[in-house]
């Protein structure tokens, strides 16, 4: 979230990922965001939807764009600029004080202060699994802001498989014109390795998702030649150039990186495709 004042007032801008605006998607956030008693700040953070118990919905979420509903929340987690003066290379624990501190200005709203817990990751994930919560993320409070793809100053630890994929094909069927997703990620030498299919999750949605697919027509399949999907799973499929990112739930992956039992949860247009990479399993060690 980036909050500007000019001429004409404070504005605040919400830009995805790949940097594009969704401050119409989700305008309450952002009119909350404009409130703040700041002249400028580029806020990290993350759009989510809650439940009752405190759980986040990302199906709902896909849901929610254009709406302000009172369960869309805001969760800020970094601060990376303040009054035009850069943050990024002030430690984690500093960005976070002056985040906190900016953030008690403003009224109860959409926009919450993503706290932390510092001490041993063991036990609160464990904690957050007993809780049915997807998994926690573990930062180097010490560290600098770096952008850009993970790194070895955080982790990501899941109580569940899920993770983004790329589409590179689908499967048609006399009973349903979306029966399945053939889906993949990129590996170190950028080549898109084939994981799996995905056919359940996405039913609500086939309409729209056949109209993404179809314009990405491709003659040939873009996995890579030692990954491909075999069979009528191969003989059947109709291509498509690999620039639909989703977000899949599964069940394991098996020991040559495929998924078993996935589940569809929705598109992620804030993603980049060449940057979704096979997620192996991480746990906290301490």
């Amino acid at each position: 979230m980036a909050v500007a004042e000019d001429r004409g007032g404070r504005r605040a801008t919400l830009l995805s990922r790949r940097q594009l605006d969704w401050t119409k998607n989700f305008p309450a956030i952002a009119a909350a965001g404009a409130r703040l008693q700041v002249r400028s700040a580029l806020i990290d953070g993350e759009v989510v939807v809650l439940l009752p118990d405190g759980r986040t919905d990302f199906s709902a979420l896909q849901n929610a764009r254009g709406g302000a509903g009172s369960r869309l929340t805001y969760y800020a987690f970094d601060l990376l600029f303040l009054e035009g003066q850069s943050l990024e290379r002030l430690p984690l624990s500093e960005r976070k004080a002056r985040l906190e501190q900016l953030l008690s200005s403003q009224p109860t709203g959409p926009i919450r202060y993503a706290d932390h817990f510092p001490g041993e990751g063991l036990p609160f994930f464990k904690a957050a699994c007993e809780h049915r919560a997807e998994g926690i993320v573990s930062k180097k409070i010490s560290a600098p802001y770096r952008a850009g793809s993970r790194n070895a100053d955080w982790q990501k630890s899941k109580c569940v498989q899920r993770q983004e994929f790329v589409v590179g094909g689908y499967l048609t069927s006399a009973g349903a014109p979306l029966a399945a997703l053939h889906i993949g990620y990129y590996d170190a030498e950028a080549r898109l390795r084939f994981a799996g299919k995905v056919g359940t999750g996405f039913q609500s949605i086939e309409s729209k998702l056949l109209a993404q697919l179809k314009p990405l027509s491709l003659p040939s399949c873009p996995f890579s030649a030692d990954s491909r999907p075999k069979g009528k799973d191969f003989r059947e499929a109709l291509w498509v150039r690999p620039s639909l990112v989703v977000e899949v739930e599964f069940l394991e992956w098996t020991p040559d990186l495929h998924i078993r039992h996935p589940s569809f949860k929705g598109v992620r247009e804030d993603r980049e495709p060449s940057s979704v990479r096979a997620e192996v399993p991480q746990r906290p060690t301490s």
